[in-house]
């Protein structure tokens, strides 16, 4: 074989959990870990994940960074990356990962004159955009121009909901980015649908979904019949072991409800 076709390289998308760190102290993380791993001991068993540090002091000198690995790969969990905004600071140098963008993605809201809006209202809007004026006193078309003209366009694309119609088998893999997933039959065991915003089963879903996964917590999971290894909005999860009784096997809608995962019958 040609050394040319040895190997291929080329960008990939795959999905990690994410392990949020709140806290420096090991023995708490420890604690923790055991208690999360301990609910569904097969379910993370060699799990990759991305080590998150972006809640923890970047400038802080308390985290000794291979006692951290060390401690998450005793609960059978693989480090494979750390997420964190501030790439040069010290403690990005002591955890020895590749570092991944975590910056929070930044929205410039534009300034604008609502329809009945005020004078007054626009030279607000003109003034928290940056715009100085000569004169403190501007008529409201001056006002209403002066705004539109800092403004800034943003254009919304809505993208087709991705539809499978067939069902999906143990083993597989769906991701639905940056739009909706439907599936007209069932998630078989050991299957895992994913998506960006909601998840739609017209089936029984008997494997994983995860829906929200690029953060959205507005999302939701619809399927004809909750029989599911994992459900998650967002990050947030239930096992199987832990969905009541009165509720498997019947239609079910997911969701989050001030960060609590809420499972309720269509």
């Amino acid at each position: 074989m040609s050394s040319n076709n040895a190997v291929e390289l080329k960008g990939g998308l795959y999905t990690f959990m994410s392990l949020r760190l709140r806290t420096q102290d090991l023995d708490a993380i420890d604690a923790a870990l055991a208690d999360k791993v301990n609910q569904a001991p097969a379910f993370f068993k060699d799990t990759p994940v991305v080590v998150d540090l972006g809640e923890l002091d970047a400038a802080s000198d308390t985290l000794d960074g291979e006692a951290l690995l060390a401690c998450i790969r005793r609960h059978r969990l693989h480090p494979v990356a750390a997420s964190l905004s501030e790439r040069s600071s010290p403690l990005a140098a002591r955890v020895s990962l590749p570092l991944i963008d975590g910056g929070a993605r930044r929205r410039d809201a534009p300034a604008r004159v609502a329809e009945g809006g005020t004078a007054e209202a626009a030279e607000k809007d003109a003034q928290e955009a940056g715009e100085t004026r000569a004169s403190p006193v501007s008529s409201s078309v001056e006002a209403a121009n002066d705004a539109l003209a800092t403004s800034r366009e943003v254009e919304y694309v809505i993208k087709a909901p991705l539809l499978i119609d067939r069902p999906v088998r143990s083993g597989q893999q769906l991701y639905a980015r940056d739009t909706d997933l439907i599936v007209m039959g069932q998630v078989g065991a050991g299957a895992e649908v994913i998506a960006d915003n909601n998840i739609h089963i017209y089936g029984p879903l008997r494997g994983r979904a995860l829906c929200g996964v690029s953060g959205n917590t507005a999302t939701r999971i619809f399927c004809q019949s909750l029989e599911a290894e994992l459900v998650s909005v967002a990050g947030n999860y239930r096992m199987l072991e832990t969905i009541p009784e009165a509720l498997r096997g019947r239609p079910a809608q997911i969701w989050l409800d001030h960060d609590r995962l809420s499972i309720e019958p269509l």
